[in-house]
């Protein structure tokens, strides 16, 4: 095949509009700190990346997932302690109160048992992240003269999160839908068996008082063990999500040192097909001429 001026200018002509687009490649890659822009870029690694990042996006659903039933099960454990420290005080004031006690005595245990119910009132009506913590809370039922519960959500829909691809999930709302009322009922029955006197009727009362708090030491350890759960879980998605993040960054990132490197490769081999092209084109019109 014989090589004319013509067709060495073509070459040397695509050899450097190649050497400027590859040029303008690596200052935008230089500039933007990401080498994968298009799919033609590496197709490879493009393919590898949305994987990650889809992987990426649900290991941040399962996060914000962990963070959530984090959130709501300290709200628990914290209102679960307060709740045993008011059962205790209720308690406490039973057995003073089973002694022999003024008129004015008695009027303000009754009032500081009014006072627990309140509070025990407010602590189960807890809610975190705009969820009932306790899934529901007690009210007090005017024509029934007890404490009744209103459910936040229907029994048979508890209030569950997702924690992984395979489908495992926990339930975060710690029912305390048979305790609370008849715990709060026990302390209405205190206040009238102290108005009365009636030794064996707080002796009951106190037992049944017992009996509560140790149900609820019960729902304290289970929500111990959950929290426990979740933080290992969040520990432990925190290192894959880092692991994941680092891939991704490997795929899609700027090398700078080599992509500063190449760019000032492609400059010097750029300005030697310039001068080359001169050549050819002052050669060219000397044949012309």
């Amino acid at each position: 095949m014989r090589v004319t001026l013509p067709l060495m200018y073509g070459t040397t002509t695509r050899d450097i509009l190649n050497k400027q687009d590859r040029i303008s490649r690596l200052g935008r890659d230089i500039a933007s700190g990401v080498r994968l822009h298009n799919p033609h870029d590496d197709p490879a690694a493009w393919a590898q990346s949305l994987d990650l990042q889809q992987t990426l996006q649900r290991m941040e659903r399962y996060q914000n997932n962990l963070n959530f039933a984090a959130n709501m099960l300290s709200v628990a454990d914290s209102g679960l302690n307060h709740m045993h420290d008011l059962l205790v005080r209720a308690t406490e004031i039973g057995m003073a109160a089973n002694t022999p006690n003024s008129a004015e005595e008695k009027e303000a245990f009754v009032e500081e048992l009014d006072q627990i119910l309140q509070e025990l009132a407010e602590t189960v009506s807890a809610t975190a992240n705009g969820q009932s913590v306790f899934a529901g809370k007690p009210v007090w039922n005017e024509t029934g003269g007890q404490w009744e519960w209103e459910a936040a959500r229907p029994d048979e829909d508890p209030l569950q999160v997702a924690l992984d691809d395979a489908g495992q999930t926990m339930t975060v709302s710690t029912d305390l839908s048979e305790l609370i009322p008849k715990a709060m009922n026990t302390i209405e029955a205190l206040k009238t068996h102290i108005d009365h006197e009636d030794a064996a009727g707080m002796r009951a009362a106190l037992q049944d008082l017992s009996d509560a708090m140790e149900q609820l030491r019960g729902f304290s350890s289970t929500v111990g063990t959950r929290l426990t759960s979740i933080q290992r879980r969040q520990d432990t998605l925190a290192i894959l999500t880092a692991h994941r993040q680092e891939h991704l960054s490997e795929l899609r990132d700027t090398d700078l040192l080599d992509a500063i490197s190449s760019l000032q490769t492609h400059q010097i081999a750029l300005e030697a097909a310039l001068k080359s092209s001169l050549v050819l084109k002052d050669l060219s019109l000397v044949r012309y001429l």
